[in-house]
């Protein structure tokens, strides 16, 4: 009888606080953000989509391999220039963060993986800053969607903030430039209709426009994400 009560009792004591509010962690105080920067994206896609492809397979299988020689001759004239795009999104980024009053640190000798150079450890990251912001551009490029004949800009990056030592981050979201949105919202931007491009000839006849929506789109998600990392962390 006595252990049947002992018993009793310690199914009600453990009830009623597993019944408990859990304590929300409490936010760390953000002075200071190193940013793992953001690397060049390799390569930039080209990617036509359409829409007779999802009807008829082999115009499906023509479209992919036409898609892959316009995406390789897309890159080698687009990187006859560099574009270094990742030092830019992470230099415009530190910046608009140094407006917000913030300590910022460029973390240039971050281990990263060969075969995967944005997967990143963040357990090896070596830093003194409260915070960690990392940078990665998830997309860029021309897209031909099933909605338009012509080819549109693509830029989408994403950006973690985390405090090692703890588990959930304090900001983590992609932004897209471009062709992922009709409409703007808070992570999506719309690009300015007259970078739209009816064929491949003229994409190639524009590339020094297209290197200039590519950053212009960098620019914007970069002032953007400033904004939401600012705001998730203050």
């Amino acid at each position: 009888m006595l252990k049947l009560s002992l018993w009793i009792a310690t199914v009600l004591i453990t009830t009623a606080c597993s019944n408990q509010p859990k304590t929300a962690l409490t936010k760390p105080v953000v002075r200071s953000i190193a940013i793992i920067p953001a690397t060049d994206p390799a390569p930039y896609a080209f990617e036509n989509k359409n829409a007779a492809a999802f009807v008829i397979p082999l115009i499906a299988t023509v479209n992919y391999l036409d898609s892959k020689t316009k995406a390789k001759e897309f890159n080698e004239k687009l990187l006859a220039e560099p574009l270094a795009l990742g030092a830019k999104l992470t230099n415009d980024i530190a910046t608009e963060l140094r407006r917000y009053g913030y300590q910022v640190q460029i973390l240039e000798a971050v281990s990263r993986p060969a075969d995967d150079i944005d997967n990143v450890d963040y357990k090896t990251v070596s830093t003194n800053a409260d915070a960690v912001l990392h940078l990665r551009f998830t997309k860029v490029g021309m897209f031909s969607p099933r909605s338009s004949t012509s080819y549109l800009p693509r830029v989408n990056a994403q950006g973690t903030v985390f405090v090692k030592g703890r588990e959930d981050d304090l900001y983590d979201e992609e932004i897209t430039y471009g062709v992922d949105t009709s409409s703007p919202t808070p992570w999506a931007m719309v690009a300015d209709p007259k970078f739209a491009y009816p064929s491949f000839e003229s994409v190639l006849a524009a590339i020094g426009e297209v290197r200039q929506v590519f950053s212009t789109g960098s620019e914007a998600i970069s002032k953007r994400m400033s904004s939401q990392v600012h705001d998730a962390v203050k």
